[in-house]
């Protein structure tokens, strides 16, 4: 189902569920009620990505990076990857 059709079935509004989904806003725990619902999961299923790979099977190098970064602030990890990304855009020049 695309945004649209999920805003609807959820009961938020498309704004909100697109800003969810690019990470720019963190959702209010009824707010996570909802998509739960809409999807017919359990709540906490909303939090396990199991495509996701655990930092072990990493490269030791994004290991490296991971642990530098884990612990660091929601505004902190945002210049980071803003950084980065701006990096992988110079590099593709």
């Amino acid at each position: 189902m695309n945004q649209e059709e999920f805003a609807d079935v959820s009961g938020k509004m498309i704004n909100t569920i697109s800003n969810i989904e690019r990470g720019l806003s963190d959702p209010k725990v009824t707010t996570l009620l909802s998509l739960a619902e809409a999807l017919n999961v359990p709540v906490d299923s909303l939090f396990n990505d199991d495509e996701q790979p655990q930092i072990e099977e990493l490269p030791e190098n994004v290991q490296a990076i991971v642990k530098l970064i884990k612990n660091q602030d929601t505004r902190t990890l945002k210049t980071i990857q803003k950084q980065i990304e701006a990096l992988l855009e110079l590099m593709k020049a």
